[in-house]
């Protein structure tokens, strides 16, 4: 039972870092226009990049007990998802998907910061 709370968490914080970089990101920091399409990527990419970074969690236990390791493979994984999910909004073919990951990865690291714990808890 643990081991599900712990996953959840995992889950629950890539989604949400993912999540945000990435609707942030579609609208140029604009909250004024997001739009539920924006939404549904959005929704699309953080399930992505959760349900990843749990895997490797999964397989790799290792990677939740350090706060950095962890926000580089949210950032990693967002890029990834981002970039799979639907075109860039600005930039060239990758650009979007790259400071989406790079934003996903700083948000976990700076929760993990606040909440002055790893991200896996």
């Amino acid at each position: 039972m643990d081991a599900l709370i712990k996953n959840l968490h995992i889950w629950a914080g890539r989604f949400r870092d993912s999540f945000t970089a990435c609707i942030l990101m579609m609208t140029q920091g604009d909250v004024g226009a997001i739009e539920l399409r924006h939404v549904l990527k959005a929704t699309e990419t953080g399930f992505l990049t959760a349900v990843a970074a749990v895997s490797l969690v999964w397989l790799k236990p290792q990677y939740a007990s350090n706060r950095y390791v962890l926000a580089g493979l949210t950032g990693f994984l967002t890029a990834i998802a981002d970039f799979a999910t639907h075109p860039s909004h600005f930039g060239g073919v990758y650009d979007e998907a790259l400071l989406t990951g790079i934003a996903a990865g700083l948000m976990t690291l700076a929760f993990a910061t606040i909440q002055n714990k790893k991200p896996s808890d």
